[in-house]
């Protein structure tokens, strides 16, 4: 009677336990790469940011300046493809509300022009952060199972979204690693634009200040069980990153 006792609790933890486990693994990830509140403490971050997606013929480079209280965004471009082959100075900015776009200083009232800002100060932050952000308000986590991939072994975290969180509503997929408890890749859809199938992004991680965070990232199309399905890369690659240098908080409003 003993015996079936506890092959019965077994049989719920593995069924149902780790369902509820979802949250503690992000936790123990955000521990591992430095912790959430060291990283936020460091009140804001700038660094290079360089994008190009050939099959998109889409490229872009910029300094990226946030700051992490009221998640404002900017970004000051030397290359920006996606404004059809504008050859004027662009700098984007999101103030924790709305986005903003100027044309050789002149704010733009292009609507194309401000969405395009809009996904762009809020995608790169968000990109930036994510790995702190996992356990925020209105953000489902699933515990979905472990996986084998190149000799390594993985917990699975599906990642949804609340209607109200964000522009649009993705889905995500986590390979945490059980021996590392950090992050080496994710699947992850594109909803703003359509891509509902996923893409899987991997990664290298850099530490500064004390942070790990993946500063070289590719990302193709794949399937839901995370097989490459066409090598199609996009990369980004994010270098002199800086954390806590002084910054005027008018620089994230619409001049």
């Amino acid at each position: 009677m003993k015996k079936n006792a506890i092959t019965l609790v077994a049989f719920i933890f593995v069924a149902f336990g780790y369902s509820q486990d979802a949250k503690q693994l992000i936790s123990e990830m955000m521990d591992a790469i430095g912790g959430k509140e060291n990283f936020y403490a460091k009140g804001n971050v700038t660094y290079g940011y360089e994008y190009n997606d050939p099959k998109a013929k889409t490229s872009l480079k910029s300094q990226e300046t946030y700051m992490f209280d009221g998640e404002r965004s900017h970004a000051d471009y030397s290359t920006h493809s996606m404004l059809g082959g504008t050859e004027k100075k662009v700098v984007e900015g999101y103030d924790g509300s709305n986005a903003w776009v100027t044309l050789d200083g002149v704010v733009s009232t292009d609507e194309k022009a401000n969405g395009i800002a809009r996904f762009l100060r809020k995608t790169n932050y968000y990109w930036f952060t994510m790995f702190f952000k996992l356990l925020d308000e209105g953000v489902n986590q699933e515990f979905i199972g472990t996986k084998t991939v190149d000799e390594k072994e993985y917990n699975l975290v599906k990642i949804t979204f609340g209607d109200k969180v964000g522009d649009a509503q993705d889905t995500y997929v986590l390979y945490i690693n059980k021996e590392t408890k950090m992050i080496d890749q994710f699947l992850f859809t594109i909803v703003a634009f359509g891509v509902t199938e996923p893409k899987l992004m991997t990664f290298e991680y850099e530490t500064v200040d004390g942070i790990k965070i993946a500063t070289k990232r590719k990302y193709a199309s794949a399937n839901w069980e995370g097989k490459i399905i066409s090598k199609d890369y996009a990369t980004t690659n994010w270098t002199n990153i800086k954390f806590n240098t002084a910054i005027d908080p008018s620089l994230f409003t619409k001049k």
